[in-house]
């Protein structure tokens, strides 16, 4: 089957894309207090919008990379020392 990029998606099954949504929103707001906001902000914004305007539908490549890693945001530090 060839590849489409209509066919990556996040659920609302369970709430799994009202959570990504949720935890892009609260990071926002950290890097905002952080001062973090030129980079990071501005493309969680980005990434924030994108996902509003697609209720989570045609998710590109570039926004499951940064959701990867905004979800690691919340890893533990200790956890991602115990990973090295």
């Amino acid at each position: 089957m060839a590849y489409q990029q209509k066919d990556y998606y996040i659920s609302a099954k369970d709430n799994e894309y009202y959570h990504v949504l949720s935890i892009a929103k609260n990071l926002l707001v950290k890097a905002n207090n952080e001062g973090r906001y030129p980079v990071w902000g501005e493309t969680l914004e980005k990434l924030i919008k994108e996902l509003e305007e697609n209720r989570g539908d045609n998710v590109t490549p570039w926004q499951y990379n940064f959701i990867i890693s905004i979800l690691l945001e919340h890893v533990p530090e200790d956890l991602k020392r115990d990973l090295d």
